[in-house]
């Protein structure tokens, strides 16, 4: 008897325990693909940091004026991406921080990044990568019904 409940508890854990690691694949998965968003976006910002500030100095432009042409490129290049403003944001942090390493990154170029950098923040997000409207407050939970602040029992996130 006590063989059969031990060899049933056994096939019930692995079987727990082979439906948890088929579980956790995706996870994985996904962790990666972010990754690899990350990275790809990373190439295209470098690229696009590059190609503009050469585009403003072969215009002659200087200061705030360059800055905006840079900070347009990065704005495309994140929109174009459809990435996320927490991808966006990591994204520019490596480009930028690569090509300040190589020596890359103008003045300008900085200005612009820095510029972008504040709008794709997930703490101030309003920028191409965000959700919601320019200028907009974070969206919170509603206020509880016993006046203690946060979400109540009856909160429900949207799955914005």
């Amino acid at each position: 008897m006590a063989k059969s409940a031990f060899m049933a508890i056994t096939f019930r854990a692995a079987a727990a325990f082979g439906v948890l690691g088929l579980a956790s694949a995706p996870m994985v998965a996904s962790a990666a693909i972010a990754q690899d968003v990350v990275a790809s976006l990373t190439a295209s910002i470098q690229a696009a940091i590059i190609s503009a500030q050469a585009s403003a100095a072969q215009q002659g432009l200087t200061g705030e004026a360059a800055a905006q042409v840079v900070e347009a490129a990065i704005q495309q290049a994140i929109s174009a991406s459809g990435a996320t403003r927490e991808q966006a944001a990591a994204a520019l942090s490596a480009a930028t921080a690569a090509l300040t390493a190589n020596g890359q990154l103008t003045a300008a170029g900085a200005a612009g990044a820095a510029t972008v950098s504040a709008q794709v923040s997930p703490a101030t997000g309003t920028g191409p990568a965000s959700t919601g409207s320019a200028g907009s407050a974070p969206v919170s939970a509603p206020a509880s019904a016993g006046g203690g602040g946060g979400g109540g029992s009856d909160y429900r996130p949207t799955g914005a």
